[in-house]
């Protein structure tokens, strides 16, 4: 058995998985996967997890570039 590389949102979708994205300050927020891969094609943003990680903005504290993004079944 391998293990299943993660790097783009297309690696979730096709996992079956969803993303958890979670703030330095402590909010944590469930994705469908399948939806932010349809944002990323209609607003031509990336679709690589590291890039999208420095580019969200937590609704909460309002700051960019402190999100996590995992797997999360």
């Amino acid at each position: 058995m391998g293990s299943k590389r993660l790097d783009t949102v297309a690696d979730y979708v096709k996992a079956g998985l969803n993303l958890q994205v979670e703030c330095a300050c402590g909010r944590v927020v469930i994705l469908k996967a399948s939806a932010l891969r349809d944002q990323c094609f209609n607003r031509s943003l990336p679709m690589q997890i590291a890039q999208l990680e420095v580019r969200m903005r937590c609704l909460q504290c309002r700051r960019r570039g402190h999100a996590r993004i995992g797997p999360i079944g």
